[in-house]
């Protein structure tokens, strides 16, 4: 597909016909210019479809789509449109890097896939020779809790008798961690016919957050309720903790604020070069890998496709779990 093609498409669609948080990026097109950040996003889709047909247009058609009511007509709605365009851009940043990764000759690619009889898929499949990874891709709504965190002093990171006190105090910010449990338990339900009959597969989900990244960190290991350990918070209706046997490892990168600073024509920062810049080995600072101690692992491939590490102390002190953090 030819960029002109694309962009032709983008311009015609609803992201341009209806109020689109969008709109004022794609519509430089219009003028014959263009907007880095909608030159991030139609770049980045003309790089999938070389390894996913169709893939480009399906974009522009899915982001159309969130689209028609601005703030003065519904703001609580709009911002939840706001946040899933960011959704969509998380999932567009981790297929362009998972396709353009020198994986080994004849490596194939399958989007939405689905497997046996059940409906439910994740974003991708990528099928070695001997093996298949799952890559499901999530981004929480971070709007509410961003604002929390910058005007509060307090932040409670995890679930603990500390955090219990703190319930009723709206000036300490409360951990963002529901909205991880739910993710493992969608990606947990969408591997499941995979690991059924498949082979060797391997389910993967990956959590694009923003800089803030010791709170997923947190969410997973600490160690009186991290979801990957024997005291997490997610329990059944029987009271035992959930396993989330079919989701191999989270994979946590660190990036929606830089679509906020290029949406907004803010500044980017730790050298990311445009919205869709995944970054590299060496220029951009490393995500995490957290592995679920009920599965397997991963294959290292993938770690070092997505440039994903265990967190260590070394790597600094967002990369490990807090129990609390005074803002000064």
């Amino acid at each position: 597909m030819e960029k002109s093609e694309l962009v032709l498409y983008a311009i015609e669609s609803d992201i341009i016909k209806k109020w689109h948080w969008f709109k004022y990026h794609f519509e430089f097109y219009s003028e014959n210019r263009e907007h880095p950040f909608a030159k991030s996003i139609i770049d980045s889709c003309l790089v999938c479809e070389d390894f996913i047909p169709g893939y480009a247009k399906k974009f522009i058609d899915d982001i159309s789509q969130i689209s028609g009511i601005d703030k003065k007509t519904n703001e609580k709605q709009s911002l939840k449109h706001y946040q899933q365009l960011f959704q969509r851009l998380a999932e567009l940043l981790i297929i362009k890097q998972v396709v353009t990764y020198e994986w080994p000759e004849n490596t194939k690619f399958f989007y939405e896939p689905t497997s046996g009889k059940s409906k439910k898929n994740p974003e991708l499949v990528v099928e070695l020779n001997k093996f298949k990874i799952g890559i499901e891709v999530k981004a929480p709504s971070l709007l509410d809790h961003i604002q929390k965190r910058n005007n509060n002093k307090i932040q409670a990171t995890a679930r603990n008798g500390l955090t219990d006190k703190f319930k009723e105090n709206e000036e300490v910010t409360l951990p963002r961690d529901n909205p991880v449990k739910d993710f493992l338990i969608s990606a947990d339900q969408k591997y499941n016919s995979f690991k059924e009959n498949e082979k060797c597969f391997y389910g993967i989900l990956v959590i694009v957050w923003d800089d803030f990244i010791y709170e997923p960190i947190t969410t997973l290991t600490d160690k009186f309720s991290g979801l990957f350990t024997q005291n997490s918070f997610a329990k059944n209706s029987n009271d035992e903790t959930l396993k989330f046997e079919n989701v191999d490892s989270v994979i946590i990168v660190r990036h929606l604020h830089q679509f906020g600073n290029a949406a907004g024509e803010c500044p980017l920062i730790n050298n990311c070069m445009d919205a869709m810049d995944f970054g590299s080995e060496g220029r951009s600072l490393p995500n995490v890998y957290v592995k679920n101690p009920a599965s397997n692992g991963v294959p290292e491939g993938i770690l070092e496709c997505l440039r994903a590490y265990s967190p260590d102390e070394k790597m600094g002190a967002e990369y490990m779990p807090q129990d609390m953090v005074i803002w000064l």
